[in-house]
């Protein structure tokens, strides 16, 4: 562990991988003198709107933090905090009276928070530093955090994510291609004449988990150029990672495209037209036959390396599995699992395996409660008829299966986009199935009779 103030670069349980601490208004009839009334940032009906200068407040911190949630590379080097986190702590703060209402997904995360507190008091090797971080992930961030992104648009949302991994996957194609050099806050494996690029996170597996659920975000972009530009930078940016990760990716993107593209054949031909475009730059006027030979060799190293990593990662999980007896109610804590992988695992890793890390680090009790909240959030989606958020929430509980278990907040923030969707979702039904109170016109007419006749008398 890092002994300098704040948390620590380095998660115990990921090696040496970097880490970090994640109505529409009715239109005016046509000549009428009504006045139009100024915009605001749209509220959650039957909340109180604060003052307009703290509601703006609270709107720009809350977009700031979700631009920069996708880019966690952009931080102190001593420090666990991204940017993003220095934003996203005052958004939430400025709009916690949401929280107020506690809402059924948000139980067993709160359940799990005593559970996983004591893995990590009651841990022999742990610090205080661990602590700080379950406080603020799982006791603020992931139960609250969607207080942030609860006023916010689902179309606003989309495009800042949007544009903000559009951002990472240009520093991921300028890596690779050498253009761009590594950021002290990242880890990138130098392969050949290239490198696995990571973009603006911590290494190039998790560029391929942050950018896997955005394909479901493109429906939101209307114009067809730019949602082709958006789909073409995320397709070049996991092809940057060169990562066999990659494949969690094509089911976010199939589901995409075969379910939600309206225009299936001009994306296609862009398609080709880059994928044509990109092997020329590869090239580099080399001729064709030495464009293949790269490629296939790209290839034959990548499925060279695909057994042994496959195994390693097998033998992780094995090595978690024969301790998971120990933690049937209390885990490890980061630091003792760190501690139990590296000297029982025999690699110097720890498990990749998502699930498999909370299991060692909070135990049976508390990863049950975990994933009870995760199906929770998906459940309500679903039953909202909020199918595109809910199959993101899926895309991103796909991904992050096969990721090591970080204290970064981007890496959990698909959890806070879909409890915002949820909580603005049963807010507009409420709306709409509160009754409108209408006047009673025999009441009317008979009030109408006696104003008429007192009048008279």
């Amino acid at each position: 562990m890092c002994d300098t103030p704040g948390l620590p670069l380095r998660h115990p349980t990921s090696g040496a991988v970097p880490f970090v601490a994640d109505t529409m208004a009715k239109p005016a009839a046509i000549g009428s003198a009504r006045p139009k009334l100024p915009r605001v940032p749209q509220v959650i009906s039957g909340s109180v709107p604060p003052l307009t200068s703290a509601l703006q407040i609270q709107s720009f911190c809350a977009q700031a933090a979700l631009f920069l949630l996708p880019l966690p590379a952009i931080k102190y080097t001593e420090t666990s905090l991204t940017l993003a986190d220095l934003f996203l702590i005052p958004a939430i703060l400025l709009n916690f009276g949401h929280a107020m209402k506690l809402h059924a997904f948000q139980i067993p995360f709160l359940l799990a928070l005593p559970i996983n507190l004591l893995s990590h008091m009651l841990d022999p090797d742990g610090t205080l530093i661990p602590i700080l971080q379950i406080v603020y992930l799982w006791g603020i961030l992931v139960p609250f955090g969607w207080c942030a992104f609860v006023n916010l648009p689902q179309k606003r949302i989309a495009y800042l994510l949007l544009t903000a991994s559009g951002l990472s996957c240009l520093v991921a194609i300028g890596q690779f291609t050498g253009y761009v050099p590594t950021l002290p806050t990242q880890r990138i494996i130098d392969y050949k004449d290239s490198s696995r690029a990571a973009g603006l996170v911590a290494q190039c597996n998790a560029l391929t988990m942050a950018l896997t659920p955005c394909f479901l975000l493109l429906p939101h972009v209307r114009q067809a150029s730019l949602r082709i530009l958006f789909l073409l930078l995320l397709l070049a940016g996991i092809a940057s990672t060169v990562s066999k990760s990659a494949i969690m990716a094509v089911p976010g993107l199939l589901l995409y495209f075969f379910w939600r593209e309206p225009e299936k054949g001009r994306v296609l031909r862009w398609l080709t037209a880059a994928g044509i475009v990109g092997l020329l730059v590869f090239n580099r006027g080399a001729s064709v036959a030495e464009l293949v030979d790269k490629l296939n060799a790209v290839v034959e190293f990548r499925l060279s390396n695909a057994e042994k990593s496959f195994d390693e990662r097998a033998h992780l999980a094995r090595v978690a599995l024969e301790h998971s007896d120990e933690c049937k109610f209390l885990g490890y804590g980061t630091d003792g699992t760190y501690i139990v992988m590296t000297s029982r695992g025999g690699t110097g890793q720890t498990v990749h395996v998502f699930y498999l890390g909370l299991m060692l680090i909070e135990g049976w009790a508390a990863l049950g409660l975990t994933v009870l909240g995760f199906l929770f959030l998906f459940v309500s989606l679903w039953t909202l008829r909020k199918y595109n958020d809910a199959i993101f929430l899926g895309a991103h509980l796909l991904a992050i299966s096969v990721t090591t278990v970080l204290y970064l907040s981007y890496q959990y923030y698909p959890f806070l986009i879909a409890a915002a969707a949820i909580v603005r979702a049963r807010a507009e039904l409420t709306t709409m199935q509160r009754p409108v109170p209408t006047a009673n016109p025999r009441l009317r007419i008979a009030g109408t009779t006696r104003q008429v006749a007192s009048r008279a008398a």
